[in-house]
């Protein structure tokens, strides 16, 4: 079969029946395999990876992830906001053995 190209959207059912090919890829070019990005109609919906890629990504991903969940909490929190030092003293710790 034809490789799929750079910025190939499959469709769907493409992307389902190409699924042992795209993995044959992803075995034999590891992290610098292509993703393959797939939807309905061959609108971008989804895209599949190789292992070796995702191990790659997954740290930014994660500090992406905290970053959304630090800006969310801030916002929520308003001027609700808490010194390190009482942070420490809520949890029963001194301060002190952080500096």
């Amino acid at each position: 079969m034809a490789s799929i190209s750079r910025g190939e959207v499959l469709a769907t059912t493409e992307a389902r029946d190409r699924l042992s090919e795209i993995l044959r890829g992803f075995e034999r070019h590891g992290a610098s395999a292509e993703p393959v990005t797939f939807g309905s109609h061959r609108r971008p919906q989804g895209v599949i990876l190789s292992w070796s890629l995702w191990l790659e990504l997954l740290p930014a991903i994660e500090d992406h992830l905290d970053a959304i969940e630090a800006s969310e909490r801030l916002a929520e929190a308003g001027d609700r906001r808490l010194s390190f030092d009482e942070v420490a003293r809520a949890l029963g710790r001194d301060p002190a053995r952080f500096s």
